[in-house]
Formats: structure tokens, C-alpha cells, sequence
């Protein structure tokens, strides 16, 4: 390896669990890790580099400071540091050059030196800190092993060593692609994608499954997220992202079945839906979001009966995390912002669910249910490749708004019946499916503002009427804050 006589950068990678593994496994784990540490930096258009191997470190060599930040994010990597290659003949020699390269990063602080060492030396790593520590201490504010300001880090290994001062934090894990595929069942708000960025980091290759409960909208929103997950996270692959058109089976249980045990139905065709897929594709198992006693369909009782839906095992990363948890690493990983814009369409149908539900009951419920529409909606199954995706795919971040512009026109998309009760002033009611026809009649020249019973249909139709390049946006959260809007904004006037 060459010394840093240039000006690229050269980053010396940590490895975590693969260390741990046989020799045999090993070597398997770190081909694909450096297959994915490849992928990561073209995928990121980081083309100018090269990549050493030796036992237990990879170095990678470039002119781009961005693969910093790339490379923290591939699985299988503890962390990196960008370091300074030397050789060296002797301890005198070693410590000689150190010293400059350090000298301006301890001056006045307190510092320690870590060092390590691998090959056959007449000197210890003990040794190694005492005589580079004795030889810096005179610029500094003295040592401090327990917490210093700068930590001098030395790895040398037989007749090179490399100087650090810098460790950035990685996320460990296993390399993308050893521990098989699974199939992850998304409905793009916070959960279901921190459960899949878990499986990610357990090696896992994920591909994804969208039963799709509110149309273009809800797809477009759950594509935003999983593009974060695709984009940033998902090295050595290409993710797909399988959607179901679930509103006919959503219907067919409601038409037909105890509408107190909706959510446990519908889930469980959910767990069918992502057997059949995961069967089509190879996956060995299903993801989800789930998590204990967080809502009614996730008791203890009610997951049994759902999961014996399926024979396939799934797998539930989040079951023992509570939401401030769940979101504080949706915010880290990146997409706490888009999901934060999907409606959570599960919770719209029930509103006295069945926290205990035996399996007996449901299976008779279940038996009232025609196959044939099930069976129809998983005939029809879309597959997207989500890194090929552009930002017209996407769902536009400035969609939901909490505050209607002045002179915006307000449209209550509920019925009439609802409208008449309540309704925001001077709103006028719209259904759905005249919306294109009026607003056409009312001008393209004005801002259109939607609101409905829960925000799943207002955001359907500001999309539609963006993609016939209207400027309408959806009114943030259920009529409850709607009505809230209303009063503030009575008390202002």
C-alpha cells in the first residue's frame, strides 16, 4: 500500500461481527462487504477510488471526502477513520514520524494514545504509547486516559503504521446479502420502516410489500420512504417494492364481516399477501413494524391469532421498542420527514376493536369472505424498482400544510351529510370523484386547499389535481384539527 504522499484521502475500516466468524465465513462476509462498499460508492457517484484488503481492515483510497459519510453507512462497518500511512525501520523511527503529523492536533489539549499492533515487533503497543506519549506531552495540557480531548490512535501492522486522530462511528451489522431475503410489509409511516432498516443491518437482503389501502396517494407517500431506505442504506442491491391494491378485500371484510375484528382480518391477508410474494421471490421470511401492545391488532392474544395465518416465519424487530424509540431512530436514519406524511390508513375503519380475539372467531368471520377477491387483487401485483425512482414518483414534501393561505379555496371532500353538520367557513363540499370536473370549472389560477374525515382522501385528491397542474394542497391531520383550525381561526378575526 502507498504511503499519503498525495492528497487523497485514505480511510482504514473497522470491521465488527464479521471479526467473530470462522475463517471460512469470514472471508465470505468480506467479499460481500467489499462488493457493497463498491456499490455504496458508485451508487454515490464516487468513481475515483481504490480498496485494499489485509486481515480484519479494508482501506479505501480516495479523493472524494464524501465517502466519509457513504461508508459509515454500509453494514459491516464499526467504524472508519481517515488515517496516515507510514513505514518505518525502528520505535525511535516510528514515533519521529508520528509526531508531526500530531503535534498541532494535541497542542494545549489533553490527549492519549491508543495504539495497537499485529505482526512480530521487539516492542509492545504498551511500548508504543509510552514513547509516542513521552514525545508529545510537551505540547499539550498533559495525558488523560480516561477522557481526553484528542485520542492519538496508532495500528501498526508488521513494517507500516497508521495515525489517526479521528473515529467515526459506524452501524455494525452484518454485510447486506449474507443472512438471506426477506419480505417487509410497509404501510410507509415510522415503524414498519425502522423495522426494516433493522433487517438491513442484520444482513438481511429486503424487498418490500405495499398492500395499499388509500390509491395513488398512499403509494406515493410509501415510495418517498422507501427511497430513503433504497438511497442510503441499501448497498449490494436493487430493492423492490411490490404493491397490492387492497381496497376491494378492505370492502369485502367490511360488507361481510364483525367489524370489531377488521383489523385482525385485514392483517392477516396482509401476512398472506407477503407469503405469496416471499414464496415467488425466494425470501425466507416476512418483516413488520409490530410492536407490543401498541395498538389493538398488536396485543399479545391478537398476534397469535394473526400469525396463523401464514406458516411462514415472521419477523417482528420492533416487538420489545416503545414509539419514542421507534421515531428517535426514524429521525437518525432518515425518514421520520416522509413518513411523518403518510396517513396511518389501518386506523381509519375501527373504532372498537377487539383487543382478544380467538382464533375460532375469526376463522368464522373469515369464512364469509369470497377468496375469489383476494385472490383477483394478488393477480394484479406491481413491482418497482425503488432506486430507479425520481422525485416526480415521489410524494411532494410541501403537500400537507397546517394553515390555509389567504384566499385559498377550502374543499370538504366529505358527504354531504357530514358537510352540512360541520363544515370549515365558506368550505365548499366536493366529492372525490367530481373534484377534477369542478375545480376545472373554478380556475386554474387559485390555491385549493382539501380537508376530509381523517386526511387520507384530502391528500389523494391534492395530488391528483397537482398532476394536472393545479396548486392544491391537503390540510394536515382528521377533522378534529380541522375544527380546531376553525375556532383559532374565528378568535384571530
Amino acid at each position: 500500500m502507498k504511503t499519503n504522499k498525495s492528497s487523497n484521502l485514505l480511510i482504514l475500516l473497522r470491521l465488527g461481527e464479521i471479526t467473530i466468524k470462522s475463517k471460512r465465513t469470514r472471508r465470505r462476509f468480506e467479499n460481500i462487504l467489499v462488493n457493497n462498499i463498491k456499490d455504496a460508492l458508485n451508487y454515490n457517484n464516487i468513481n475515483d477510488y481504490k480498496i485494499y484488503r489485509e486481515w480484519g481492515r479494508i482501506y479505501i483510497e480516495t479523493s472524494d471526502r464524501r465517502a466519509l459519510e457513504v461508508l459509515r453507512r454500509v453494514f459491516g462497518i464499526k467504524s472508519l477513520s481517515p488515517v496516515t500511512c507510514i513505514k518505518f525501520t525502528h520505535l525511535k523511527d516510528l514515533v519521529e514520524q508520528i509526531k508531526p503529523l500530531v503535534v498541532d492536533k494535541i497542542r494545549n489539549k489533553t490527549f492519549a494514545v491508543r495504539a495497537r499492533r499485529v505482526g512480530e515487533h521487539d516492542y509492545t503497543s504498551m511500548d508504543i504509547a509510552k514513547e509516542l506519549g513521552a514525545a508529545l506531552i510537551e505540547y499539550s495540557r498533559g495525558v488523560d486516559l480516561n477522557n481526553p480531548e484528542v485520542e492519538v490512535g496508532v495500528e501498526v501492522r508488521w513494517n507500516r503504521a497508521y495515525v489517526y486522530t479521528e473515529v467515526i462511528k459506524g452501524y455494525g451489522g452484518l454485510p447486506i446479502g449474507t443472512e438471506g431475503r426477506v419480505v417487509s410489509l410497509v404501510s410507509g409511516g415510522f415503524d414498519s420502516a425502522v423495522a426494516a432498516w433493522y433487517m438491513l443491518k442484520r444482513g438481511a437482503i429486503v424487498d418490500y410489500l405495499l398492500c395499499n389501502l388509500g390509491g395513488l396517494a398512499h403509494e406515493r407517500g410509501v415510495l418517498s420512504v422507501l427511497k430513503v431506505l433504497a438511497d442510503k442504506w441499501s448497498y449490494g442491491y436493487r430493492p423492490v417494492l411490490y404493491t397490492v391494491d387492497f381496497r376491494p378485500l378492505v370492502k369485502e371484510i367490511m360488507s361481510k364481516c364483525n367489524i370489531s375484528l377488521f383489523n385482525i382480518i385485514l392483517k392477516r391477508y396482509m401476512y398472506r399477501a407477503a407469503q405469496r410474494i416471499a414464496h415467488s421471490i425466494g425470501a425466507e421470511a416476512i418483516v413488520t413494524g409490530e410492536s407490543l401492545g401498541q395498538v389493538s391488532s398488536q396485543t399479545l392474544t391478537n398476534l397469535e391469532v394473526s400469525s396463523r395465518a401464514v406458516e411462514i416465519q415472521i419477523l417482528r424487530p420492533l416487538i420489545g421498542m416503545d414509539k419514542d424509540e421507534i421515531i428517535e431512530r426514524a429521525r437518525e436514519i432518515g425518514t421520520y420527514e416522509p413518513s411523518s406524511l403518510v396517513e396511518e390508513f389501518c386506523a381509519l375503519f375501527v373504532r372498537h376493536p377487539k383487543t382478544r380475539a380467538s382464533l375460532k372467531e375469526v376463522l368464522e368471520e373469515e369464512a364469509k369472505i369470497d377468496r375469489s377477491v383476494f385472490e383477483d387483487i394478488m393477480s394484479k401485483v406491481k413491482s418497482i424498482d425503488l432506486k430507479s425512482l425520481s422525485r416526480e414518483d415521489l410524494l411532494p414534501a410541501d403537500i400537507k400544510i397546517v394553515n390555509i393561505p389567504e384566499d385559498a379555496i377550502v374543499i370538504d371532500l366529505r358527504d354531504k351529510e357530514e358537510y352540512e353538520k360541520w363544515h370549515y367557513p365558506e368550505a365548499i363540499n366536493i366529492p372525490l370523484t367530481d373534484l377534477v370536473k369542478t375545480v376545472s370549472r373554478l380556475g386554474r389560477d387559485k390555491t385549493y386547499v382539501l380537508y376530509c374525515r381523517a386526511g387520507a382522501e384530502s391528500l389523494e385528491g391534492a395530488l391528483l389535481l397537482r398532476s394536472m397542474g393545479y396548486k392544491a394542497f391537503s390540510l394536515k391531520g382528521p377533522i378534529e384539527r380541522v375544527k380546531c383550525l376553525a375556532r383559532k381561526s374565528k378568535v384571530a378575526s
